[in-house]
C-alpha cells in the first residue's frame, strides 16, 4: 500500500504483477509479429514474380536485408524516445519484410519440412524462455562472453555456406547456433524480466516491450532457421 497525496492509502501493484503484466505484453507483441511474418510469407510464396526477385535480384535481395537492419537498429536506438504505437508499427514493418524474405522457403522445402521444424522451434523456445522465467541466477554478468561466442558463429557460419551442405564444418555450425539460440533465450528472457522489474512504473515501458517482443521474435527466428537447414542434411 502507499499514501496518496491526500493521505488517503491507495493500492500499488506490485513488483512481481508489473513484471507479468510487461512479459505478458512483450509474448503477445511478439506473437503478433510471428503471425505478420507467416501471413506475409505464404503471400508472397503465392506470387512466382516476387519470388523470383527475392532469388534471382541481388539488388532487390540486398536491399531487403539492408532495409531489415536499418529498421532494427533504429527501433533499437530510438524506441525509449518513440510513442508505443509508433514503435509497434515499426516492429511489424520488420516482421512484415522478414515474411517476404523467408518466402523463398516454400521453394526448397516441403510444407511438413517447415511445419516440424517450426514446431520443434517452438518447444525449444518455450522450454528456453521458461528456464530463463525461472532460473534465479544472475547472468548477466557473462553479457561479453556471449557476445563473443555470437560474434564468433557468425563468422564460421557465414564460411560454412562455402562448403557441401554436408560438410562437417556446416553441420557443426548448424548444431552449435541451435544451441546458442536457446542459450540466448533463456539470457535475454532473464534479462528482460529484470528490466521489467527494475524499470517498473517508469516512462517507456511501452517502447521496451516492443524492443523486448522484438529481441525473442530474432531469437525465435534464428532457431527456427537453424532447425529447417538441419533437416535438410
Amino acid at each position: 500500500m502507499a499514501a496518496s497525496v491526500t493521505g488517503v492509502p491507495v493500492a500499488t501493484p506490485s513488483v512481481g504483477a508489473a513484471t507479468q503484466r510487461f512479459l505478458t505484453l512483450v509474448y503477445l507483441v511478439m506473437a503478433v509479429g510471428m503471425a505478420v511474418t507467416a501471413a506475409v510469407s505464404g503471400s508472397v510464396s503465392s506470387n512466382p514474380e516476387m519470388v523470383r526477385r527475392i532469388l534471382f535480384d541481388p539488388w532487390f535481395t540486398w536491399g531487403l536485408f539492408f532495409v531489415q537492419l536499418a529498421l532494427v537498429a533504429f527501433l533499437s536506438a530510438a524506441v525509449m524516445r518513440m510513442a508505443p504505437g509508433v514503435a509497434f508499427l515499426v516492429f511489424l514493418a520488420y516482421a512484415a519484410l522478414t515474411g517476404v524474405s523467408l518466402s523463398a522457403i516454400f521453394l526448397f522445402y516441403s510444407q511438413e519440412t517447415i511445419t516440424s521444424a517450426f514446431v520443434v522451434a517452438a518447444g525449444m523456445f518455450l522450454l528456453s524462455s521458461l528456464a530463463g522465467l525461472l532460473i534465479r541466477r544472475d547472468l548477466s554478468g557473462g553479457a561479453q562472453f556471449v557476445l563473443m561466442i555470437l560474434l564468433g558463429w557468425m563468422f564460421a557460419y557465414f564460411i560454412s555456406w562455402f562448403f557441401p551442405a554436408g560438410s562437417l564444418i556446416g553441420q557443426t555450425t548448424t548444431a552449435v547456433g541451435i544451441l546458442l539460440f536457446a542459450g540466448l533465450t533463456v539470457w535475454d528472457t532473464q534479462r528482460l524480466k529484470q528490466l521489467a522489474a527494475e524499470l517498473a512504473g517508469r516512462q517507456g515501458m511501452g517502447g521496451m516491450v516492443v524492443l523486448g517482443a522484438l529481441t525473442l521474435y530474432l531469437d525465435f527466428i534464428n532457431l527456427f532457421l537453424l532447425l529447417l537447414r538441419r533437416s535438410s542434411r
